[in-house]
């Protein structure tokens, strides 16, 4: 999850960063409401492999990380598959 953001950073800008950057927070929400990830780690971890990418953008990125996780927290995620 986190890696496919961090190697956003070994391709140019517009190469669809901001997306996987909200499905990679999608994900970790849903894992969140599973209860299988601390928000405030994953938040944490997400930024940092974001700023890696696109260093300066934190804001963005933040934006971005607080929206997919908050939809992904609506459908808890359980490794395996879906209760």
């Amino acid at each position: 999850m986190l890696q496919e953001v961090a190697d956003c950073a070994l391709v140019p800008s517009g190469a669809g960063f901001n997306d996987k950057l909200n499905r990679a927070a999608y994900t970790a929400g849903g894992l969140v409401a599973a209860g299988h990830l601390d928000p405030r780690d994953a938040e944490r971890l997400l930024l940092e492999a974001a700023e890696h990418a696109r260093p300066g953008h934190e804001q963005r990125s933040l934006s971005t990380i607080r929206g997919g996780m908050t939809a992904g927290r609506a459908r808890p995620l359980n490794p395996g598959g879906r209760p």
